[in-house]
């Protein structure tokens, strides 16, 4: 018996997982580990498999059940089977004790072959290597970690990790204010505060300003008032959380900011309604930057976006945070884009700089 480091893409329907566990099992497989994993591909799941023999009869019936054909299959080691989240933990406990062993704790959380420190003013030996097998991991404005694995890219939901381990065993900044100033490129000051009840009728104000196109952009249909429904869906933390933008020292909102949960592991869903009169003002930009802080802040991999080829103004947004686009419906008049936190906040296309000054940057403290 062997152990194997499987990826794959399970197929998004009931019963996808399970054709997965059948094909495996028809092998002789034992999964003794399963995890999950966002990527420029969607949701990768991983699995640790106890394979007798060869364990291409096992890649190959997998790629049957694969929507992409992509199964990656590396050797593993006993030490490798176990909670991932345990390990961090215990990582993150070791840290306490001597933060300087970080780069050979993410080479463990990583399962990496090589991880050193560099000087992130002067990033030496990257220039040749493969984007997906090297990551840099910032530390602090001027220093971070390089990660390298030969065997599997490294993928979103890792990249996060590696953040989230960093930002364990650094000083503590506090919680993300989501009732505070933001900055748009043009220096406005713009007041962001969460939604709440008494606020419908503002709210409703807001709608009635924006032209029908500007609704239709956002909600994908006509919509002429703020239903009592959507407004309890605003409000409710457990469905994420809305933000309404202000001109400062204003009392109607110009705009609104939404970071939605979803059924997705480590996915938050963006979208904004932007008052005609304030578009094209950088408000619904500087708004993506504070929310995918707070996606940073909550622990999530990943931002996306669901919008039409015709919203020019959502487009540019989400391009400007590195977004991977894919269209969708008939002539591709739906887009679906996706943004990687780790990446948007670490100094990807369009995103702010290096770690130490990010926060600030981005929530228009500098």
């Amino acid at each position: 018996m062997s152990l194997w480091r499987i990826r794959t893409a399970v197929e998004d329907r009931p019963g996808g997982l399970a054709g997965v566990v059948d094909a495996l099992a028809r092998c002789g497989g034992n999964i003794v580990g399963l995890s999950l994993h966002t990527d420029v591909s969607g949701v990768v799941d991983e699995f640790v498999v106890d394979i007798p023999g060869d364990h291409g009869p096992a890649v190959r019936a997998l790629r049957e059940h694969c929507p992409t054909g992509t199964v990656t299959a590396v050797p593993a080691q006993r030490r490798e089977v176990g909670d991932d989240v345990t390990r961090a933990l215990l990582l993150t406990a070791r840290l306490r004790a001597h933060p300087n062993r970080l780069p050979e704790a993410l080479a463990e959380l990583l399962l990496a072959d090589e991880a050193r420190w560099t000087n992130l003013t002067r990033v030496e030996g990257t220039a040749d290597a493969d984007p997906g097998t090297t990551m840099l991991v910032p530390v602090g404005p001027l220093r971070g970690v390089l990660v390298r694995r030969r065997s599997h890219a490294f993928t979103w939901t890792e990249s996060s990790r590696a953040d989230a381990l960093v930002r364990s065993v650094m000083p503590s900044t506090g919680p993300v204010p989501t009732d505070r100033t933001i900055r748009t490129a043009e220096g406005a000051g713009l007041s962001l505060r969460q939604v709440r009840e008494i606020d419908a009728p503002a709210l409703s104000d807001l709608h009635r300003r924006c032209s029908a196109e500007t609704v239709r952009n956002r909600y994908f249909a006509g919509m002429a008032e703020l239903s009592p429904h959507m407004l309890r869906v605003f409000c409710d933390p457990g469905r994420g959380l809305t933000l309404a933008v202000r001109p400062r020292g204003e009392e109607e909102p110009v705009a609104l900011g939404h970071l939605m949960y979803t059924l997705d592991p480590g996915v938050g869903e963006i979208a904004f309604l932007v008052e005609d009169a304030w578009q094209g003002c950088g408000v619904g930009t500087a708004l993506a930057r504070a929310l995918t802080v707070i996606a940073a802040d909550w622990g999530l991999a990943e931002v996306r976006a669901e919008t039409t080829l015709a919203n020019a103004g959502m487009m540019r947004i989400m391009r400007g945070l590195g977004a991977s686009v894919r269209f969708q419906g008939e002539g591709g008049s739906y887009v679906h884009a996706r943004v990687p936190v780790a990446e948007a906040l670490q100094g990807g296309p369009g995103g702010p700089a290096r770690r130490g000054g990010r926060v600030a940057r981005l929530m228009g403290q500098d």
